[in-house]
C-alpha cells in the first residue's frame, strides 16, 4: 500500500459536560514518533493514545494536540492572601517612595497568581471515555488524508516504474549490435595493422566472445525488471510499503549504474543517465511514504 507520510485530521467529542477537540498532524519520519500537548490532565492519557496510533500508523512523525472546553477547565478563583499580600506591597512601596495613585481593584487583580482559572481533577478512564471518539475520529481523518495522497504518489511511481521499464527494453534491443560493431571494427583495426598477412579468425573470434561476455547485461536487465515487479507488487499490498521501496530502489540504482558501466554505445548510455534522473525522483518520492 501506498500511504504518505504527511497529513492532518481533526476531530471532536463531547461528555461529562466536556468538549474535546483533537488536532493530529505529522510529517515525514524514519520511525514512529508520537508528540503529545495538552497539558498535565491530557498526559495522563498518553498510552492510550500512543495505542491507538500504532494501530493505525508505521512511520512519521506525529503531533497530537488535545484541548478541553467546558467543565474541565474549572470556575475562576481569587486567592484572597495573595491579594492582601499584594495590596500591602503595594501601599508601602507609595509610602516608602511618595508616590501618588490609589492601589485599586484593577492594579491588585492584574497580577496572574490573584485570579485563576483551577482545572478540575479528572478521573483517567472517564476523561478517556470523552476523550478516546476524538482522537478515533482525528485520527480516522488523517489516515483518509494521507491514503488520499498515497494514491496521487502511486499514480507517479507506477507512471516513473513503467518509463524505467520501456527504456530498459531500448536498451535490450540495442545491446546485440554493439557486439556486431564490436567485431567490424575489431577486424577492421588488425586488417589495417596486418595488411596482406593472413589473419588468426580463431583469435579474432576469441577476442570477440571476450568482450561480449564483458559487455552481457542480461543478468542486470531480469534483475531490474524483478526489482520493478516487486515494487508494483507491494504498492499494490495491503501493508505500508515505503521501507521496502527504498530497499528496492537501492537495488536498481545498483543494477542501472552496472548497466551503464557496461553500455560501451552512446545511445545506451543515454539511456541510462535517463534512467537515473528518473530513479533520483522516484527515490524523492519514496522518502514521503510510509
Amino acid at each position: 500500500m501506498v500511504r504518505s507520510m504527511t497529513g492532518f485530521g481533526r476531530g471532536t467529542s463531547s461528555g461529562n459536560g466536556v468538549e474535546t477537540v483533537v488536532e493530529i498532524q505529522t510529517v515525514n519520519n524514519r520511525f514512529l514518533d508520537v508528540t503529545l500537548r495538552g497539558g498535565r490532565e491530557v498526559a495522563a492519557l498518553e498510552s492510550k493514545v500512543r495505542d491507538l496510533i500504532r494501530k493505525r500508523l508505521e512511520r512519521g512523525k506525529v503531533t497530537v494536540s488535545i484541548t478541553w472546553h467546558g467543565e474541565s477547565e474549572g470556575e475562576p478563583q481569587a486567592d484572597l492572601q495573595k491579594a492582601k499580600a499584594y495590596h500591602e506591597a503595594l501601599l508601602s512601596l507609595k509610602d516608602e517612595l511618595s508616590l501618588t495613585g490609589d492601589v485599586d481593584l484593577a492594579i491588585v487583580a492584574g497580577f496572574r497568581d490573584v485570579i485563576s482559572s483551577t482545572t478540575m481533577e479528572h478521573d483517567d478512564d472517564v476523561a478517556w471515555e470523552y476523550t478516546g471518539p476524538g482522537v478515533k475520529a482525528a485520527l480516522e481523518a488523517l489516515v483518509g488524508m494521507r491514503e488520499r495522497e498515497g494514491e496521487a504518489l502511486a499514480a507517479d511511481l507506477s507512471q516513473r516504474f513503467e518509463q524505467l521499464q520501456a527504456s530498459l527494453q531500448q536498451i535490450e534491443e540495442l545491446a546485440p549490435g554493439r557486439t556486431t560493431a564490436y567485431a567490424e571494427r575489431l577486424k577492421a583495426r588488425v586488417e589495417e595493422m596486418f595488411e596482406g598477412i593472413s589473419l588468426d579468425e580463431d583469435r579474432i573470434h576469441h577476442e570477440i566472445a571476450i568482450f561480449a561476455d564483458r559487455i552481457d547485461i542480461s543478468e542486470e536487465g531480469t534483475r531490474l525488471k524483478s526489482h520493478l515487479d516487486q515494487a508494483r507488487t507491494l504498492m499494490e499490498g495491503v501493508a505500508p510499503a515505503g521501507r521496502q521501496l527504498n530497499f528496492l530502489l537501492q537495488e536498481m540504482h545498483r543494477e542501472v549504474n552496472t548497466l551503464g558501466s557496461k553500455a560501451n554505445d552512446q545511445e545506451i548510455s543515454h539511456l541510462v543517465v535517463g534512467m537515473k534522473e528518473e530513479l533520483e525522483k522516484i527515490r524523492e518520492q519514496v522518502q514521503n511514504i510510509e
